[in-house]
């Protein structure tokens, strides 16, 4: 069964500098969808997917500054589905929040912390004491509820990919058991790292995560540079999404025929039938020689 993704709120309190919502927004190709108008709107897609789709997606800019949020939940939940929330987690500072998102019945919820220094963290979402508020909030869910049920997502860019490590590390101190590494998507040099400066970093963040049992994942990055590591890309178990709203509603297709690409160099690699290549922007950026020397042969 696929999922069904919901854009639920127009608006956020953070700016993330490499916002995904607002990128697109400069971009040819067109991967985000519209945000749904309304919990009527949602609704009635729940009960027209039904017969294809059994866990409900929903995201933002931020859902959870949605006031019709606790009832889309409720509603979802009722007709079967199982829910999951993507948020910066700000609002789960309040600790009845949480308690309620969990008693509606909340089956997952992902929240991005990007960074285990304070100012990095602000820096990057352009809120002063965002850091403070979502690290608290992190701490309530997992106080309140099962921690698997909670998964801490990190956007790598050039300002916070050499945090990595420690980062993990704070991860692991927060308790939280399900990390997701997901790589920025974006066409400016000044937040977009390469690759081949990354995977030092990477690497020891990897190591570090299966040493402290960690479920960790890896979005976004080429299998030739996630190497021995590689069987942790994400993109291996994703389930397919309906994406409501979208010109294009296989998120399948948007990810690998909109949205990614692989280089020139990737047709003799013996990895080709299974890797997705990586953003096209990154191409945008950087180019493609520098796959050129990453080619597997195994």
């Amino acid at each position: 069964m696929k999922a069904l993704s919901v854009n639920f709120w127009e608006e956020c309190n953070n700016h993330c500098i490499f916002c995904f919502c607002r990128e697109k927004d400069f971009l040819a190709e067109k991967l985000s969808p519209k945000v749904a108008s309304s919990v009527r709107e949602v609704e009635k897609a729940l009960l027209q997917h039904q017969s294809i789709c059994d866990f409900l997606i929903i995201s933002g800019n931020e859902p959870t500054l949605n006031p019709g949020l606790s009832y889309l939940i409720l509603f979802a939940k009722k007709i079967g589905y199982k829910v999951e929330i993507r948020t910066n987690g700000r609002t789960l500072k309040d600790k009845k929040f949480c308690s309620k998102l969990l008693r509606i019945g909340l089956d997952s919820i992902g929240v991005t912390l990007l960074s285990h220094d304070s100012k990095t963290h602000d820096f990057l979402t352009r809120v002063k004491g965002s850091f403070q508020e979502t690290a608290s909030g992190i701490k309530n869910f997992i106080s309140l509820g099962n921690p698997e049920k909670i998964t801490l997502y990190n956007v790598i860019n050039k300002f916070n990919f050499r945090q990595l490590p420690e980062s993990l590390a704070f991860y692991d101190y927060l308790g939280a058991k399900n990390v997701q590494l997901n790589f920025v998507y974006h066409n400016n040099k000044k937040i977009v790292p390469r690759f081949s400066d990354l995977k030092e970093y990477l690497d020891k963040a990897l190591a570090l995560a299966i040493k402290l049992d960690m479920k960790i994942g890896a979005y976004g990055i080429p299998l030739c540079f996630l190497g021995k590591y590689r069987n942790l890309a994400t993109e291996f178990g994703l389930r397919n999404e309906v994406v409501l709203g979208g010109r294009i509603s296989d998120y399948n297709y948007v990810r690998t025929k909109m949205g990614k690409r692989r280089a020139k160099y990737c047709r003799s690699c013996s990895q080709k039938d299974i890797c997705e290549g990586t953003w096209k922007s990154y191409y945008n950026v950087y180019g493609e020689e520098e796959f050129k020397r990453m080619i597997i042969n195994e």
